[in-house]
């Protein structure tokens, strides 16, 4: 019989069997289609390369700790230029950093735009071509040289309308006219700096944030992008890089980021970008992978109790002269034209899942994953699917036609077949396949577990405020209209005179940093410790406010006073600092009244007052000490407007937008949100792992509970006659129950030890995952095996209750 033939046979032999056909066939694409979904997000994160020149020589240089290399820093204009010019390891490298702008002017309204300082050398070391215009000169890369920006293609549509005739024109950023000198291509991406970066600029020493005087004292800001030299190694590149990091300690030995601590790391840029991602999305391929083998369990099985009803069909054939490798051909054809069939609606699951992350992804910043606009379905992601379903069906065939294919033709055709030795293989086999099912369900629900208890201990973690009713908002004033401290005073008082007088809120307040988000820092010693360089000083969160900061946020005052009015710029310099920041400095002492140096400020600042612990950096990230200086006193450009309302915070919006264009009209408003969906934001990427592994978790315990549940069913009516014998005899119903279900308590027991075992074995992958909870948690590990012997014992009651309802003489005449 040819292939083809076999194919035909195989179509019709399952379209005999609807019932099976469907439900096999649906549990395999569930399993296929899961693993193609995840394998499409893993396919455009860590596998598909970069699209730049060369992309495996790109390299991303940071400032990190020693002996905490997760804690990566910028570094500064000095020692960058240092690295660029002493360096045999690179052909070229680039500082970058990132900046934003408000654009005024043209054809819309005000807004703020993410966008980004590269050297001039920058889309050259990628190997990317605007589409329209060109890169930047040397010449604009230096100090007092021209203003020139490159701008997004949606920038170009949006303000621009598309029109050719843009390009050479300006582009008014931060108050101060750009020439526009090149238009990127509408596919452009540089992940790094964000997912979305609209205006390009060269002289990365002079972003916004940071004044010449900080700059030039040593300020860390940058990262370095570099291209490896052919036969350079990343290793090599970051040992000459740490040699040439000492030597910038030892020339520069005052200044902040010469700490002898921190060294120069040199990372692949691909894997930079998904060091945030990697291990959740191994999780995730592991998870579906497990899925996929319990489908396969689970649908090995139902072929098992199918063949019994072929035995007769086999033996017949085999009598007719068919040899042993027809016969398992010929059923492994069948098992691999059903898991083809499976795969292509898999393919289709797949796509609609890939579609559904991709827009969670893109609906929750916080969650979105690197290059999620390349998540498609691809030639390697339909070779993959067609791979798995081809071994899918060898899987989960092979061990049914192995069994069948070993008919006793004699036996089988004198219709003598019921207990014999093939007959009790099969039913071995299938308890083997429904231990392994429990087993591996068991993993998945543990580790599921794990991560719904983390995920639970991050959202019950205070915050150290009140989140609630807080509604926030950003401002970044251009230094060409805002370039002295007056005129930044001026718009902060006449910013909360009109914001206050909104109704329906309680409270307005101005901040540098809002909770559970990063500050700035800053090297500090208390009065009366020696003097040490500042790199060698500790380092704390900075953050200026205004007077009502702590009623906005509901911050307890703890010691001393809260700011008040007559800490402006004329009045005495004070400081409110958090409690960490007291029990480090003075454990043991009252820590208002005392003083701190800050900064390069040579006279110390006296405490006013102790404020309760506010997560400052993160939710899952431990409490940073933190000093708070009065705005007044410390004006930056950068704001954050916070306000406390009576009702809906979001029914402000438009009353505080208003209120801001009656100040400045060319002012825009970004980040605009509540305090309570930052928070949201802050837990999506561990919400929607959690979500997922859950989801793949419970899809593999209902496909184990059906195994469990169709192996004690198929066994009661194997053992038919045995149990009308029993009846016959004087069994009491309580003896069926506990003999049919002690089977279903056997499997699930010895499935459940399996899975222990094999999930402290694995669940360590996942420790970076979690938060204040343990890989190996005992709670989580019997709460999931106590649940899965409960249902199992539901599973094994519903055959073992029909059991107890036999009619013995029926049973007898059945056999």
């Amino acid at each position: 019989m040819s292939l083809w033939q076999d194919v035909r046979f195989a179509l019709r032999m399952l379209a005999k069997s609807p019932g099976f056909t469907i439900v096999a066939a649906l549990t395999l694409a569930l399993g296929i289609g899961a693993n193609s979904a995840i394998f499409t997000v893993a396919n455009a994160v860590l596998l598909r390369p970069l699209p730049y020149s060369d992309p495996d020589r790109l390299t991303v240089l940071a400032s990190t700790y020693i002996g905490d290399r997760t804690q990566s820093r910028g570094f500064s204009w000095g020692q960058f230029t240092l690295l660029r010019d002493h360096n045999r390891s690179f052909t070229g490298m680039s500082a970058v950093c990132a900046e934003a702008f408000n654009v005024t002017g043209g054809g819309g309204e005000p807004e703020q735009v993410p966008a980004a300082r590269v050297s001039d050398d920058f889309f050259g070391l990628l190997g990317v071509r605007p589409r329209y215009g060109r890169a930047f000169l040397p010449e604009e890369d230096r100090a007092g040289g021209p203003a020139v920006a490159l701008i997004s293609h949606s920038l170009w549509m949006r303000r621009f309308g598309g029109q050719p005739a843009a390009l050479g024109q300006n582009i008014t950023l931060d108050a101060r006219d750009y020439k526009i000198a090149g238009i990127l291509s509408p596919d452009f991406q540089f992940p790094f700096l964000g997912p979305k970066i609209d205006v390009w600029v060269p002289r990365p020493f002079e972003i916004n944030f940071l004044t010449p005087k900080q700059v030039a004292a040593g300020a860390g800001f940058l990262n370095g992008i570099a291209r490896l030299r052919p036969g350079v190694t990343r290793e090599q590149a970051e040992a000459e890089m740490g040699v040439l990091n000492r030597q910038y300690q030892r020339d520069n030995p005052q200044k902040p980021d010469a700490d002898p601590q921190r060294t120069i790391d040199a990372v692949l840029l691909r894997d930079r970008l998904v060091s945030n991602v990697r291990i959740a999305l191994l999780v995730l391929l592991g998870a579906v992978g497990f899925v996929l083998l319990i489908a396969c369990a689970n649908v090995a099985s139902l072929m098992m109790s199918r063949a019994l009803g072929r035995r007769k069909e086999i033996a017949i054939r085999t009598a007719l002269g068919a040899g042993r490798a027809n016969i398992i051909r010929q059923l492994l054809t069948e098992s691999l034209v059903l898991s083809v069939l499976s795969g292509a609606a898999g393919l289709a699951l797949a796509a609609w899942g890939t579609n559904a992350l991709a827009a969670l992804s893109v609906a929750n910043l916080r969650a979105n994953l690197p290059r999620s606009g390349d998540m498609r379905i691809d030639g390697r992601v339909l070779f993959f699917t067609l791979a798995i379903s081809v071994v899918t069906g060898l899987l989960f065939g092979l061990i049914p036609a192995l069994q069948i294919s070993r008919t006793d033709v004699s036996s089988v055709l004198r219709e003598e077949g019921r207990g014999t030795a093939g007959n009790r293989r099969g039913t071995a086999g299938r308890n083997v396949l429904v231990v392994a099912q429990v087993a591996l369900s068991l993993v998945l629900l543990i580790g599921s577990g794990l991560l719904l208890r983390s995920f639970l201990q991050l959202e019950s973690t205070d915050p150290g405020c009140d989140l609630s009713h807080v509604l926030t908002m950003s401002l970044t004033l251009p230094p060409a209209r805002y370039s002295k401290p007056e005129q930044l005073l001026a718009f902060n008082d006449r910013l909360i005179a009109e914001i206050g007088a909104i109704h329906h809120l309680d409270a307005v307040a101005l901040s540098t940093a809002i909770p559970l988000s990063p500050n700035r820092f800053t090297p500090c010693r208390k009065d009366g410790d020696q003097a040490l360089p500042l790199s060698q000083s500790p380092i704390v969160a900075l953050n200026a406010v205004s007077t009502d900061y702590l009623r906005v946020m509901r911050i307890p005052l703890l010691q001393g006073r809260a700011f008040n009015s007559r800490d402006d710029n004329h009045g005495a310099k004070a400081i409110v600092v958090n409690r960490e920041l007291a029990r480090r400095f003075w454990p043991n002492k009252n820590a208002a009244g005392q003083k701190i140096y800050i900064g390069l400020r040579t006279e110390p600042t006296e405490v006013a007052g102790v404020v309760g612990d506010v997560k400052n950096v993160g939710l899952a990230v431990a409490v940073q000490p933190e000093i708070y200086v009065p705005v007044a006193q410390l004006p930056s450009g950068f704001l954050n407007v916070s306000i406390r309302a009576k009702g809906d915070p979001h029914q402000l919006t438009q009353a505080v937008r208003q209120a801001i264009a009656r100040i400045d009209k060319d002012q825009p408003v970004t980040g605009v949100q509540t305090m309570e969906e930052l928070e949201g934001a802050l837990n999506a990427q561990p919400r929607l792992t959690m979500l997922l592994l859950s989801a793949f978790a419970g899809t593999a315990f209902l496909l184990a509970v059906m195994g469990i549940y169709g192996v004690i069913s198929h066994s009661v009516a194997q053992r038919t006659t045995e149990l009308g014998i029993r009846l016959a005899l004087g069994a009491k119903t309580g003896d069926i129950l506990r003999l049919v279900m002690s089977h279903g308590l056997a499997l699930a027991s010895a499935g459940i030890a399996l899975g222990l075992a094999g999930a402290l074995a694995l669940t360590r992958v996942m420790s970076s995952l979690l938060y204040q909870v343990n890989a190996s948690d005992p709670r989580t590990y019997l709460a999931c095996a106590v649940l899965f012997t409960v249902v199992a014992l539901l599973a094994s009651y519903i055959p073992a209750r029909r059991a107890t309802n036999l009619d013995p003489v029926e049973a007898l005449r059945a056999d």
